[in-house]
């Protein structure tokens, strides 16, 4: 889909019904001001908040073995294809179905060495609740606005379907999504608030995070500003539970202040994209394929 006009990407969103045109609200909400260094940042603030169980640093790290550890940029890599796919197609597409499938496929792999580890299904619903509608409280905490109640009652409807595509440990359906977005928000907060014991495993697994995103997107000698951003903008479960350290209060409103200014160029200044960043990403493929034939 191409976009017309400087503005357009709002007015679209907002002039579509919620209840029907859920998916293609959502695509509108992520596919377009999403970029690669955001589905980046995205990963690297959620991964600490999924693994907030002991269980789930343990799968994650794996002794040292887990693929987040040994293969940090192709982890992230993968985690992003598979969740462009999802904003862009949507739960009724096949393609969307088949990929949650595969997702499916690796968490019972991995059950099979630790079972147990992928029976809780409340992890499931938070990390679907998360995903959906973090970035609304991330926004109203650095003094944006939040989702529209389209965007709401869009994402809310994007993801409970979502989640009947899910599957725990043995083929377990996801049972319990709530009934509203603001049920979403109420959900993790519930789940955030759990006393989650300190382990080690999840403390190195959010160093492996931080380490891929700093080293990604910035520079030797400037790497340091990456794991300061990432740090300023997680909230406080992950610091809590992970134990890892706050930068000092400027840094942190510095941070804040930054975020929300490149959002609100994005959104208010900035003319929109025409272009979503799955559709992009393609056009780039079939460039560099067609240079390569020529090449040859």
């Amino acid at each position: 889909m191409m976009g017309n006009g400087y503005k357009w990407i709002a007015a679209e969103r907002e002039s579509l019904d919620p209840y029907v045109d859920y998916e293609k609200i959502w695509k509108l909400s992520t596919c377009y001001y999403v970029n690669d260094f955001m589905m980046n940042f995205l990963y690297t603030t959620g991964f600490p908040h999924f693994i907030l169980p002991p269980h789930g640093g343990e799968v994650t790290y794996r002794d040292n073995t887990g693929k987040l550890i040994k293969q940090q940029d192709k982890r992230e890599a993968d985690t992003a294809k598979h969740f462009w796919r999802w904003f862009e197609y949507g739960p009724s597409d096949p393609i969307t179905q088949k990929s949650i499938k595969q997702v499916n496929a690796i968490h019972q792999g991995i059950a099979n060495k630790y079972p147990g580890r992928f029976s809780n299904l409340e992890d499931f619903t938070y990390t679907m609740c998360w995903i959906g509608a973090d970035m609304h409280r991330l926004r109203l905490r650095v003094g944006l606005s939040g989702y529209t109640d389209k965007q709401k009652i869009a994402t809310h409807l994007y993801w409970q379907e979502i989640a009947k595509l899910f599957r725990g440990e043995n083929d377990a359906p996801i049972i319990d999504f709530p009934a509203s977005f603001d049920g979403m928000l109420e959900y993790m907060e519930k789940y955030e608030a759990i006393d989650y014991p300190y382990t080690e495993a999840g403390a190195k697994a959010c160093e492996a995070i931080l380490e891929q995103f700093a080293n990604r997107w910035f520079p030797k000698g400037t790497r340091f500003l990456g794991r300061l951003m990432i740090l300023s903008l997680l909230d406080e479960p992950p610091h809590r539970v992970h134990r890892l350290p706050y930068p000092n209060v400027l840094i942190r409103k510095m941070m804040e202040f930054g975020f929300a200014a490149v959002v609100y160029t994005q959104e208010k200044i900035l003319p929109d994209p025409k272009l979503s960043t799955p559709e992009k990403h393609r056009r780039a493929a079939t460039k560099k394929n067609s240079r390569q034939v020529t090449a040859a």
